[in-house]
């Protein structure tokens, strides 16, 4: 049974490989975790650079809370059952005419994984 997503979001996702949107916080709540990383990306500690890019879930508490929250985890739990692990976490941000370029790519191709069972959220 579904916790969370339709049998038509559900279908896209067997067809296409994504859905969206799916909406897991309100715009309040975005604005402020979006805060909390900003702040963090001012800050001078030593560790941001990598902090941004190895598994921030582990060092952000909130960014942890998102991950595990009942919203995102139903949703994944939808399309991959109960036996989930967060392998990894990490930001890409572009701030407004940058021009890096990050083209289209399935992660799994990188990760040498025998089935590429993964998804992003």
């Amino acid at each position: 049974m579904l916790k969370s997503l339709s049998p038509e979001q559900v279908e896209h996702f067997r067809k296409f490989d994504y859905i969206a949107p799916i909406r897991v916080m309100s715009e309040k709540t975005a604005l402020e975790l979006r805060k909390r990383l900003e702040d963090f990306e001012h800050s001078s500690n030593p560790l941001k650079k990598k902090a941004l890019h190895v598994k921030s879930h582990l060092l952000f508490s909130w960014l942890n809370e998102l991950v595990c929250s009942d919203k995102v985890v139903d949703a994944v739990e939808d399309l991959y059952s109960l036996n989930l692990l967060v392998w990894a976490s990490s930001f890409f941000i572009k701030n407004g005419n940058d021009s890096a370029y990050v083209s289209w790519h399935q992660d799994s191709t990188y990760w040498d994984l025998s089935k590429p069972d993964v998804g992003t959220a």
